[in-house]
């Protein structure tokens, strides 16, 4: 009998401490009103963890509302949605989602006002399902990845214990290990903030005539005027340079001929510029030497240089600019007919062992074909057309389309010295002429003395902002004008997109 009391004992001893080293077990409720499919299953993932099971922390059981008393739920965690500028610090951020505005490329808007956007009077749409011919809208002028872009929708949780038992101190002590272990978890559905890849682009720039000695004297904005600040604030910016950075070489016979002292290449990128279009109708004005040195010039000064080189392979290498996980690979290539004194450009054809400019007709296509990469945004800055048309010849929009078919994403176009249309093209954006930039003595002279400026926002392949700038060409100086100069950009890529 004895012996019983004390085995009895020792088993009641056994259940006690076992039973007593187990934790007790607190049922967490996820309260989902809202659909949150992948922010559920992340919260489950993290209360199925081995280091809150150690705690005794168990999800109520899907067929359990909390309402039985056998289940009653120790604690709550609820889901949310706030704008992120609406976030407490009692707030987890556990998901966000970026929005954006937009509207068709040719609606002539850049800007929604945050009001409209917020009362529906916008429709927004996530981030990653813009497709053209659509573009996003500014929000009172803020782009998305500038600080205090207001459309920023984040999924929050609060955790809170049962309200009956908020006075246990062992509770609330379980309560805080609960919301550091959700603080602390790996948040996947937290994308970093987009941070677009900014372009800017102007058209012919020519700085004889007076504009360099300007620029050297006065600075940027004085030949470029508000664009200078754009150039100087973008990623990328990038200008078709009308001729060669030499102080050498003989005057080729043509009807124009345009070069410029060497020191304009550090002027260049002191002004922001980080590539050129070195393929035009002007690169020999002073034959092979000096468009050599203007080569040389432009290395030296840390400027890309665009279809052009030593060589058609080097001609046909691209200016490489990386930004985080972004790449962007900027070509350059020349396709414009025999002059009308004689002169023609497939005779400064770059070839095997010979420099030059990249041309079309000299296998310079099938050469950028071999180089896109569908890793990285390639950009085709193009010089060629039909000088003085209002519209893309037959030719001109072969070849762009054929370009893009084989990988490119833009194709900027100069040469005509006036301003085309915006197309999409199997749904990539083209814009087959800027017109001029800075170009003396273009004033009256047919639109010479108009053209067009963009700054592009493009994030991974996807442009994202298109906000075309309409700028006057006063003599030397470039002014950005009204917008409603744009009528005839906007009216001249609506005919582009009539049947």
């Amino acid at each position: 009998m004895k012996f019983k009391l004390v085995f009895l004992y020792i088993m009641i001893l056994i259940i006690t401490l076992l039973y007593g080293c187990a934790p007790s077990v607190n049922y967490v409720y996820i309260s989902n009103l809202g659909g949150y499919k992948e922010e559920t299953a992340f919260l489950e993932s993290i209360l199925k963890s081995d280091d809150l099971n150690a705690l005794g922390f168990q999800l109520l059981p899907s067929n359990n509302n909390g309402n039985a008393e056998d289940l009653r739920p120790e604690f709550y965690i609820d889901l949310f949605t706030l704008w992120e500028n609406e976030i407490s610090n009692k707030d987890i951020i556990i998901s966000r989602k970026i929005f954006i505005p937009h509207d068709d490329v040719l609606a002539e808007r850049t800007n929604a006002a945050l009001e409209d956007c917020l009362s529906g009077r916008e429709k927004l749409i996530q981030i990653d399902e813009l497709k053209p011919p659509f573009v996003a809208l500014r929000v009172n002028g803020l782009a998305v990845g500038d600080d205090g872009y207001p459309l920023v929708q984040a999924v929050c949780v609060r955790i809170r214990a049962d309200e009956t038992r908020k006075s246990n101190k062992s509770l609330l002590e379980k309560l805080t290990k609960l919301e550091e272990a959700v603080k602390t978890a790996p948040k996947h559905l937290i994308r970093p903030m987009p941070d677009p890849l900014w372009i800017t682009a102007g058209g012919d720039t020519m700085l004889g005539r007076g504009a360099s000695e300007l620029l050297f004297q006065e600075g940027p904005a004085a030949i470029f005027g508000e664009t200078a600040k754009m150039l100087a604030s973008s990623d990328i910016a990038l200008i078709n340079l009308e001729g060669v950075v030499s102080s050498r070489g003989e005057r080729v016979p043509k009807s124009f001929n345009f070069r410029f002292v060497p020191e304009i290449a550090q002027a260049l990128k002191n002004a922001g510029i980080d590539a050129v279009l070195h393929a035009n109708n002007h690169v020999f004005d002073y034959g092979e030497q000096a468009f050599l040195d203007s080569l040389s010039w432009l290395n030296k000064a840390g400027i890309g240089i665009a279809g052009a080189g030593v060589d058609d392979d080097a001609a046909s290498e691209p200016f490489v600019f990386v930004k985080g996980d972004q790449t962007c690979r900027v070509f350059g290539i020349a396709s414009f007919p025999r002059e009308n004194n004689g002169w023609d450009g497939e005779t400064a054809a770059a070839g095997p062992g010979r420099a030059g400019m990249l041309h079309s007709r000299k296998g310079g296509v099938e050469k950028l074909k071999q180089k896109f990469s569908p890793d990285s945004l390639n950009i085709v800055f193009f010089h060629g057309g039909v000088e003085w048309s209002t519209k893309p010849d037959a030719a001109t929009r072969e070849l762009y389309t054929d370009l893009i078919a084989s990988g490119a994403d833009l194709v900027i176009g100069t040469h005509p010295h006036v301003v085309q249309g915006f197309e999409w093209v199997h749904g990539k954006p083209v814009f087959w002429s800027l017109g001029n930039y800075v170009f003396g003595l273009m004033n009256g002279f047919y639109t010479g003395d108009e053209g067009l400026f963009i700054r592009l926002g493009f994030w991974h392949g996807k442009l994202l902002y298109m906000e075309p700038f309409p700028i006057f060409l006063n003599n030397i100086r470039t002014d950005i004008v009204s917008q409603d100069k744009l009528n005839i950009f906007y009216a001249r890529s609506r005919e582009l997109r009539t049947p």
